[in-house]
């Protein structure tokens, strides 16, 4: 488990020298993202899931990353992209790309969407199942009940 948790490792992308994004606006992503799970009554781990993708992309070489990092636009795209992703597999329904363009407010298109999730997985290495302490502690507690 723990060399599995090393492959999921990210660093702090907030510290990069070309970096535009700061700890305020990860901040407000991430209470966006939030916001948008509790109206649309997800899970709140598909949040959390999401923003582990998030961090981990951002920490990758990967064009779109380094865009991002210098680009709050192109940043607001990956994190619609990741919210897309963890919808996907931690959800019982799939969330449409074009529901998630609307959250954009028509800022990022479908396409754009659909292009950015097979960049991230790539750049993942489709790692998108790490160890997580919540799924964990929740089958602990159930087990214990």
């Amino acid at each position: 488990m723990l060399r599995q948790e090393e492959e999921y490792e990210c660093h702090d992308y907030l510290e990069f020298d070309d970096t535009k994004i700061d700890e305020t606006c990860r901040t407000k992503m991430t209470e966006w993202v939030f916001q948008v799970v509790d109206c649309t009554r997800l899970q709140r781990e598909t949040a959390s899931v999401s923003m582990s993708y998030l961090d981990r992309f951002m920490c990758t070489s990967s064009p779109t990353a380094k865009k991002a990092r210098k680009d709050r636009k192109e940043y607001q795209l990956v994190v619609l992209t990741t919210l897309y992703i963890a919808t996907k597999i931690f959800e019982p329904f799939a969330m449409d790309a074009s529901l998630v363009s609307r959250l954009s407010r028509g800022v990022h298109s479908e396409e754009e969407i659909i292009a950015l999730e097979y960049e991230i997985l790539v750049a993942l290495q489709w790692k998108v199942n790490g160890t997580l302490a919540s799924p964990l502690h929740y089958c602990i507690c159930t087990l214990s009940a």
